[in-house]
Protein backbone atom coordinates (compact mmCIF):
# COMPACT_ATOMS: atom_id res chain seq x y z
CA UNK A 1 0.00 0.00 0.00
CA UNK A 2 1.29 3.45 -1.27
CA UNK A 3 1.76 5.86 1.68
CA UNK A 4 0.43 9.30 1.63
CA UNK A 5 2.64 12.05 0.75
CA UNK A 6 5.69 9.36 -0.63
CA UNK A 7 6.10 11.58 -3.80
CA UNK A 8 5.49 14.48 -2.83
CA UNK A 9 9.33 15.60 -2.33
CA UNK A 10 10.08 14.33 -5.85
CA UNK A 11 7.80 15.80 -7.60
CA UNK A 12 8.68 19.45 -5.90
CA UNK A 13 11.51 18.88 -6.60
CA UNK A 14 11.31 18.11 -9.92
CA UNK A 15 9.29 21.28 -10.48
CA UNK A 16 12.34 23.02 -8.73
CA UNK A 17 14.94 21.60 -10.86
CA UNK A 18 13.28 22.16 -13.92
CA UNK A 19 13.08 25.42 -13.37
CA UNK A 20 16.42 25.66 -12.30
CA UNK A 21 17.48 23.76 -15.11
CA UNK A 22 16.49 26.30 -17.52
CA UNK A 23 13.36 23.50 -18.40
CA UNK A 24 16.32 22.09 -20.42
CA UNK A 25 15.20 19.21 -22.40
CA UNK A 26 15.20 17.50 -25.64
CA UNK A 27 18.68 17.28 -27.18
CA UNK A 28 19.97 18.46 -23.65
CA UNK A 29 18.28 15.11 -21.63
CA UNK A 30 20.49 12.24 -22.35
CA UNK A 31 19.91 8.35 -21.32
CA UNK A 32 21.89 7.13 -18.63
CA UNK A 33 20.83 3.65 -18.24
CA UNK A 34 17.78 1.58 -19.58
CA UNK A 35 15.26 -1.13 -17.81
CA UNK A 36 13.26 -2.81 -20.19
CA UNK A 37 11.71 0.00 -22.44
CA UNK A 38 12.11 2.51 -19.57
CA UNK A 39 14.79 5.37 -19.87
CA UNK A 40 16.36 7.16 -16.69
CA UNK A 41 17.98 10.06 -18.14
CA UNK A 42 19.92 13.08 -17.20
CA UNK A 43 17.22 14.86 -15.94
CA UNK A 44 15.92 11.51 -14.09
CA UNK A 45 19.27 11.58 -12.00
CA UNK A 46 19.61 15.36 -11.79
CA UNK A 47 15.98 15.28 -9.92
CA UNK A 48 17.19 12.39 -7.63
CA UNK A 49 20.08 14.42 -6.83
CA UNK A 50 17.78 16.98 -5.49
CA UNK A 51 15.95 14.64 -3.71
CA UNK A 52 18.35 13.58 -1.40
CA UNK A 53 18.41 13.90 2.38
CA UNK A 54 21.45 16.43 3.64
CA UNK A 55 22.80 13.70 5.32
CA UNK A 56 23.55 11.54 2.01
CA UNK A 57 24.63 14.65 -0.26
CA UNK A 58 28.60 13.28 0.54
CA UNK A 59 27.15 11.16 -1.84
CA UNK A 60 27.20 13.51 -4.66
CA UNK A 61 30.53 14.51 -4.38
CA UNK A 62 32.20 10.75 -5.69
CA UNK A 63 32.06 9.00 -9.13
CA UNK A 64 31.43 6.03 -6.95
CA UNK A 65 28.38 7.71 -4.71
CA UNK A 66 26.84 9.21 -8.28
CA UNK A 67 26.74 5.49 -9.60
CA UNK A 68 25.25 4.41 -6.47
CA UNK A 69 22.51 6.83 -6.85
CA UNK A 70 22.09 5.23 -11.04
CA UNK A 71 21.71 1.90 -9.34
CA UNK A 72 19.12 2.70 -6.60
CA UNK A 73 16.86 4.14 -9.82
CA UNK A 74 17.61 0.97 -11.50
CA UNK A 75 16.61 -0.82 -8.61
CA UNK A 76 13.52 1.04 -8.21
CA UNK A 77 12.10 0.39 -11.52
CA UNK A 78 13.14 -3.42 -11.67
CA UNK A 79 10.53 -3.42 -8.63
CA UNK A 80 7.95 -0.87 -10.01
CA UNK A 81 7.78 -3.20 -13.23
CA UNK A 82 7.31 -6.28 -11.01
CA UNK A 83 4.76 -4.50 -9.51
CA UNK A 84 2.81 -3.87 -12.63
CA UNK A 85 3.84 -7.79 -14.18
CA UNK A 86 2.09 -8.54 -11.43
CA UNK A 87 -0.87 -6.41 -11.99
CA UNK A 88 -1.16 -4.32 -8.88
CA UNK A 89 -1.59 -1.44 -10.82
CA UNK A 90 -5.21 -2.75 -12.30
CA UNK A 91 -6.65 -3.16 -8.88
CA UNK A 92 -9.30 -0.71 -7.99
CA UNK A 93 -7.83 -0.41 -4.53
CA UNK A 94 -4.39 0.48 -6.35
CA UNK A 95 -6.16 3.24 -8.97
CA UNK A 96 -8.13 4.69 -6.09
CA UNK A 97 -5.08 5.26 -3.93
CA UNK A 98 -2.58 6.47 -6.74
CA UNK A 99 -6.07 8.71 -7.83
CA UNK A 100 -5.98 10.01 -4.13
CA UNK A 101 -2.15 11.21 -3.60
CA UNK A 102 -1.68 12.07 -7.69
CA UNK A 103 -4.53 14.77 -6.23
CA UNK A 104 -2.84 15.52 -3.03
CA UNK A 105 0.23 16.24 -4.68
CA UNK A 106 -1.34 18.12 -7.60
CA UNK A 107 -2.76 20.50 -4.67
CA UNK A 108 0.77 20.97 -3.04
CA UNK A 109 2.29 21.39 -6.19
CA UNK A 110 -0.13 24.19 -7.62
CA UNK A 111 0.53 26.05 -4.32
CA UNK A 112 4.55 25.92 -4.97
CA UNK A 113 3.99 26.90 -8.42
CA UNK A 114 1.69 29.90 -7.08
CA UNK A 115 4.57 30.82 -4.71
CA UNK A 116 6.94 30.52 -7.64
CA UNK A 117 4.94 32.62 -10.09
CA UNK A 118 5.09 35.19 -6.82
CA UNK A 119 8.76 35.07 -6.40
CA UNK A 120 8.89 35.79 -9.75
CA UNK A 121 6.65 38.88 -9.50
CA UNK A 122 8.75 40.43 -6.61
CA UNK A 123 12.20 39.44 -8.52
CA UNK A 124 10.89 41.11 -11.81
CA UNK A 125 9.68 44.31 -9.33
CA UNK A 126 13.61 44.32 -7.63
CA UNK A 127 15.27 44.56 -11.07
CA UNK A 128 12.69 47.30 -12.59
CA UNK A 129 13.12 49.25 -9.22
CA UNK A 130 17.18 48.97 -9.47
CA UNK A 131 17.21 50.14 -12.80
CA UNK A 132 14.82 52.93 -12.38
CA UNK A 133 17.17 53.84 -9.18
CA UNK A 134 20.65 53.62 -10.89
CA UNK A 135 19.04 55.97 -13.40
CA UNK A 136 17.25 58.48 -10.97
CA UNK A 137 20.65 58.34 -8.79
CA UNK A 138 23.25 58.93 -11.68
CA UNK A 139 20.69 61.75 -12.99
CA UNK A 140 21.15 63.48 -9.06
CA UNK A 141 24.46 63.51 -9.21
CA UNK A 142 24.71 65.30 -12.71
CA UNK A 143 22.28 67.69 -11.04
CA UNK A 144 24.76 68.18 -7.84
CA UNK A 145 22.93 70.50 -5.30
CA UNK A 146 21.25 72.26 -7.38
CA UNK A 147 18.09 74.00 -5.81
CA UNK A 148 18.59 72.48 -2.15
CA UNK A 149 19.86 74.24 0.62
CA UNK A 150 22.13 72.06 3.63
CA UNK A 151 22.48 74.58 6.58
CA UNK A 152 25.98 74.09 7.82
CA UNK A 153 23.72 73.10 11.24
CA UNK A 154 22.42 70.72 10.13
CA UNK A 155 25.55 68.67 8.80
CA UNK A 156 27.14 69.54 12.01
CA UNK A 157 23.97 68.15 14.22
CA UNK A 158 24.07 65.13 12.00
CA UNK A 159 28.10 64.64 12.06
CA UNK A 160 27.68 64.79 15.48
CA UNK A 161 24.98 61.92 15.88
CA UNK A 162 27.33 60.06 13.29
CA UNK A 163 30.69 60.40 15.65
CA UNK A 164 28.35 59.84 19.44
CA UNK A 165 27.02 56.40 17.52
CA UNK A 166 30.57 55.02 16.26
CA UNK A 167 31.89 55.49 19.45
CA UNK A 168 28.98 53.65 21.18
CA UNK A 169 29.69 50.69 18.73
CA UNK A 170 33.40 51.44 19.42
CA UNK A 171 34.57 53.51 22.16
CA UNK A 172 38.41 53.27 20.47
CA UNK A 173 37.37 54.00 16.93
CA UNK A 174 39.66 57.18 15.11
CA UNK A 175 36.04 59.00 14.33
CA UNK A 176 37.32 61.38 10.90
CA UNK A 177 37.38 64.50 10.46
CA UNK A 178 34.57 66.64 9.54
CA UNK A 179 35.79 67.94 6.51
CA UNK A 180 36.76 64.69 4.95
CA UNK A 181 33.12 63.32 5.50
CA UNK A 182 31.11 66.75 4.62
CA UNK A 183 30.16 65.97 1.38
CA UNK A 184 28.99 62.06 2.17
CA UNK A 185 26.59 63.94 4.90
CA UNK A 186 25.71 66.98 2.55
CA UNK A 187 24.69 63.97 0.14
CA UNK A 188 22.90 61.55 2.66
CA UNK A 189 20.63 65.27 3.85
CA UNK A 190 20.19 65.86 0.10
CA UNK A 191 18.43 62.70 -0.34
CA UNK A 192 16.53 62.33 2.84
CA UNK A 193 15.53 66.14 1.99
CA UNK A 194 13.99 64.81 -1.78
CA UNK A 195 12.61 61.98 0.12
CA UNK A 196 10.51 64.35 2.29
CA UNK A 197 9.61 66.18 -0.55
CA UNK A 198 8.68 63.32 -2.20
CA UNK A 199 6.19 61.54 0.60
CA UNK A 200 4.35 64.94 0.65
CA UNK A 201 3.00 64.39 -3.25
CA UNK A 202 2.49 60.29 -2.44
CA UNK A 203 0.19 59.34 0.49
CA UNK A 204 2.12 56.80 2.25
CA UNK A 205 0.32 53.97 4.58
CA UNK A 206 1.70 51.60 6.74
CA UNK A 207 -0.36 49.01 8.21
CA UNK A 208 1.01 48.50 11.48
CA UNK A 209 -1.13 46.19 13.25
CA UNK A 210 -1.03 43.54 10.36
CA UNK A 211 2.94 44.04 10.23
CA UNK A 212 2.92 43.61 14.15
CA UNK A 213 1.00 40.36 13.91
CA UNK A 214 2.88 38.97 11.40
CA UNK A 215 6.87 40.30 13.02
CA UNK A 216 6.16 42.18 15.86
CA UNK A 217 7.74 41.66 19.03
CA UNK A 218 5.56 41.57 22.28
CA UNK A 219 7.85 43.83 24.11
CA UNK A 220 7.37 46.41 21.59
CA UNK A 221 4.07 49.32 22.37
CA UNK A 222 1.54 49.06 19.97
CA UNK A 223 1.24 51.35 17.30
CA UNK A 224 -2.06 52.17 15.22
CA UNK A 225 -2.13 51.84 11.62
CA UNK A 226 -1.62 55.43 9.97
CA UNK A 227 -4.78 57.29 8.99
Amino acid sequence: MLKPGTTTGMILGSIIMLISAGGCGGRDVKVLAKVGDLKITTQDFKIALSNLPENYSSLTGSYKGKRKILDNLIKKNLLVQEAERRHYHRSPEIKKEVKKLQAENRRKLKKEIENLKERMRVIDRHVYENVMLDKLNSRLKEEGLKGVRIADSEIKVYYQDYARKMKIINPVVQVPDLKKVRGQIQAILVEEELLQQLGKKSKVTVQELFFREIYGDEKDAVIDDNP
